[in-house]
Formats: structure tokens, C-alpha cells, sequence
């Protein structure tokens, strides 16, 4: 009896934990997180924390509901919309304002970039996509979306 209370403690003292440290993380990456328009105007991105814990960007909107993802590298995938694809990925915070070791897929040329997130300020988020060091990219600034539609007019 007094095992199994025992026992009892240790497994709430670990959920209590684990609570603790998944608060800490979404704490920590809160700023970060919403729906975000790419700086063409045309795309919105929901960034979120993956069932992983990681940093997770989604498509979740934009100019063209039907876009289909053409440029994909595999073949399979390019008549899949690209509404729902999970474009940013493993991204890990380095400090309050910025998050690395990440990737990003630039559905307009259909590669996968190494990238890096700056929060200028509540309102916009530097991107940083690039191959091997961040001298050899390209840099998008997001703005946070306020909007209810996920569906963008046209320019």
C-alpha cells in the first residue's frame, strides 16, 4: 500500500513536469505564434507548436484557395493544394526574439531552405531562408495577420 503510494506521487510529480516544461516552452515561443502574411501580400502562415514541441509554420490562407504545390521536387506531391502544407519546420528558440535550425519550403520554386526567424516587433517577423550560411539567402518580413478571412483579394 505504502509502494503504490509512493509510486502514485512520482508519476503526478512527473506529469506535473511536464506540464511545467511544455508551458515553458509555448511561454518562451509565444510571441511568435499566430497567422502571419508573407511579404508579397499573398500568403498567410499560422505558426503554432508542433506536437513535437517545435516551431511549425502552416499555410493556412491566401490569394488562391485552389493553388496547387507544381514546383514540388516530387512528383506525387505536385497536385496536392498547397492550403494546409506545413512549410516551416524544427524551428528552436535561441532567445526571446530569434529561432534557428530551422527549414523552409518555398513553394514558388519548390525548394527547401535552412532558416531563421527574427520578431522585429510584435507586429513583424524577419524570415531568413538560405543554403549552407545565412550570407546566401533570401529575407521576407511578415507582417502579423489581423484579419478574419483566410482568403486574400487579389493585388
Amino acid at each position: 500500500m505504502n509502494r503504490m503510494r509512493i509510486g502514485r506521487r512520482w508519476i503526478a510529480a512527473g506529469v506535473v513536469l511536464m506540464l511545467a516544461a511544455a508551458t515553458a516552452v509555448v511561454a518562451a515561443d509565444a510571441p511568435l505564434l499566430g497567422i502571419w502574411m508573407t511579404e508579397p501580400r499573398d500568403g498567410l502562415v499560422q505558426i503554432s507548436v508542433g506536437a513535437n514541441g517545435i516551431i511549425e509554420g502552416r499555410i493556412v490562407g491566401g490569394r488562391d484557395r485552389l493553388r496547387k504545390d507544381e514546383k514540388n521536387p516530387d512528383p506525387a506531391r505536385r497536385e496536392q493544394l498547397l492550403r494546409g502544407q506545413v512549410i516551416l519546420r524544427n524551428m528552436r528558440a535561441d532567445d526571446e526574439s530569434h529561432w534557428s535550425n530551422g527549414t523552409i519550403y518555398d513553394p514558388d520554386s519548390g525548394r527547401t531552405y535552412s532558416a531563421k526567424l527574427q520578431l522585429l516587433d510584435p507586429e513583424h517577423l524577419k524570415v531568413r531562408g538560405f543554403i549552407g550560411f545565412s550570407l546566401l539567402g533570401r529575407t521576407q518580413v511578415w507582417t502579423r495577420y489581423h484579419g478574419t478571412s483566410m482568403d486574400l483579394p487579389a493585388p
